[in-house]
This record gives C-alpha cells, sequence and structure tokens, in this order.
C-alpha cells in the first residue's frame, strides 16, 4: 500500500555489533547501507521526507474523508443527492445513515491505516523480532469484530457478515503469526515451543500456519458463492432494459418516491403492510403513508 511504501524509510533492523559488549546498530530494511541515526546524513534526509509524506496521506487523506461526508451529511440522511454527495458515493453508500454510520468509512480508514503502517512506530527497532506489534495487532482486530458485531453500520447484511469474516480472518492470522514468532524466538528452544503452543518445532508451526490460511480462504470461498447464489435467487425489482436494481438517489427538491393514498381509518394496517413488502423487494425505496 501507500502507506506501507512511506513507512519503508522508518522501518529498522538492530544487529549484534560487538558480542561481548552488547553493541548494536540499526540499519534500514530497505537499505542495509543507511544507518538508522540522526548522525546519518542520508537518514535525516529521508526522515524529512517521511514526514512530509505521511502529513499528506495518513493524516489527511481520513481529515478530507471526514470533512466531505460532514459537509454532505445532511443531503445523504435526507436522500437529496447532490453532485458532491454523488461523487463521494463510495464513502458511504455501503452504510446506513439512519443509525449514525455515515462516517463509518473513516473509522475503517484508520483501522486499516494502523494494522498496515502505523503499527510500525511501535518499537522501531526491535519491532520486527519481537511479538508486541502482532500483539497490539490482534487487539485492535478483536475489538474492532466486537464493534462491528454489535453496531452491524452496513445496509445490507451480506456486507456485515463479509466484513465480520474478513476481520475474523485477519485476527487468526495475527495470532499465527504470534505462535511462529514464540517458535522461532531464539530464547525458546524446541521443547519450550512444545510447552507454550503445542509444536515440535518452529516448521511444525508454520506448516499449521499455511493449512490454517489455506483453510481460510477455502471458506472464504464459500461463503462468497452462498451469499451470491442467494442475493441471485431472492426476490427483488429490477430493470427489464438493464437487468440492474434501480438508482434510488433522490434530486435535492424530492424527499419520497412514492406516495400510497388511503383512508386513515381502515386502510393503514394494509398499506403499512404493502410498503414492508414493497421494501423488502426494492431496498432503499422511501414511501410516503
Amino acid at each position: 500500500s501507500v502507506s506501507r511504501s512511506i513507512f519503508k524509510s522508518r522501518l529498522c533492523e538492530s544487529y549484534d555489533i560487538d558480542a561481548f559488549t552488547g553493541e548494536r546498530r540499526s540499519y534500514l530494511v530497505a537499505d542495509l547501507d543507511v544507518l538508522c541515526s540522526a548522525d546519518d546524513d542520508e537518514y535525516r534526509g529521508l526522515d524529512r521526507y517521511f514526514w512530509a509524506f505521511f502529513v499528506l496521506w495518513p493524516v489527511l487523506v481520513p481529515l478530507a474523508f471526514l470533512a466531505l461526508l460532514l459537509w454532505i451529511r445532511n443531503d445523504v440522511r435526507a436522500q437529496r443527492v447532490g453532485p458532491v454527495a454523488l461523487a463521494c458515493r463510495f464513502l458511504w453508500r455501503d452504510y446506513d445513515p439512519a443509525g449514525g454510520f455515515l462516517f463509518w468509512e473513516v473509522i475503517d480508514l484508520v483501522r486499516k491505516l494502523f494494522l498496515a503502517s502505523l503499527v510500525l512506530f511501535l518499537d522501531p527497532e526491535h519491532g520486527s523480532s519481537n511479538m508486541q506489534r502482532l500483539f497490539f495487532a490482534t487487539l485492535i482486530s478483536g475489538f474492532y469484530l466486537v464493534v462491528l458485531a454489535f453496531a452491524r453500520p452496513f445496509k445490507r447484511s451480506e456486507d456485515l457478515y463479509f466484513a465480520g469474516t474478513a476481520n475474523f480472518f485477519l485476527m487468526c492470522c495475527f495470532a499465527s503469526g504470534v505462535v511462529i514468532q514464540l517458535c522461532e524466538s531464539a530464547a525458546y528452544d524446541d521443547d519450550m515451543c512444545h510447552t507454550l503452543v503445542g509444536f515440535e518445532s518452529a516448521r511444525n508451526a508454520s506448516e499449521f500456519v499455511v493449512a490454517l490460511t489455506a483453510t481460510m480462504l477455502a471458506l472464504a470461498l464459500i461463503v462468497v458463492l452462498f451469499k451470491t447464489i442467494s442475493a441471485a435467487r431472492a426476490p427483488t425489482i429490477r430493470l427489464a432494459s438493464s437487468g440492474c436494481h434501480p438508482v434510488l438517489e433522490l434530486p435535492p427538491e424530492c424527499h419520497f418516491h412514492g406516495f400510497i393514498s388511503h383512508a386513515w381509518g381502515t386502510g393503514q394496517d394494509s398499506t403499512h403492510t404493502v410498503v414492508r413488502q414493497l421494501q423488502l423487494l426494492l431496498p432503499g425505496v422511501r414511501i410516503w403513508l
């Protein structure tokens, strides 16, 4: 990702220089000729570029998305989509604005930035050789999964299932990384690996992680296939000309797609039933009673 490329200029690895004195030096992983030190001219130059691009991408982009959503929030909640709201539909079209989840894309973007790049701020010199980053990544993924299950920010249940499944698989990957890190650490021998996580060696742990990853991919494909078949069989209203769902975004001067006239005293229950059935066949439609 772009953020990951930016953070490569801060990703350093520490090496033993003198085994007797315990002296260590850190070098840039992307270029081992660069010493990660304020005394190194090349590293100081990279550091200036890093902070400039850090402000431009991981900081300003989420803030720009947040500003756009604040600007269009009233129009989106009223389903009066203007030119600006239409241009940035990718930020809000999958979420339920009536439930207060219009800004969920910004929250998810911050989570992705942390897992993909900001986590590298944790122990820059020794972070790649210990479990601190994996621990926090697993913690954030687990917390987000719980919030996702309770908040249910998506309009469609299929999107919620996909997001929950993907985040669960991601958490499993981080937990598997913790297992591998435990078994590959020089501080533990094979017996300790078996004592802590139940594997005979780091090789066995790696084989288990590979098998687990393949299983998760297979399960993900099965879930996608099942949801695709279910969506194709679900009764919905589609355009005869294209076979696609109709676009339900309203112009600014309109508030509803239709009106059902009825006698208040005798037809209220019947019309409510009609509207509910219509909303099942045409999700997002707004009918005035």
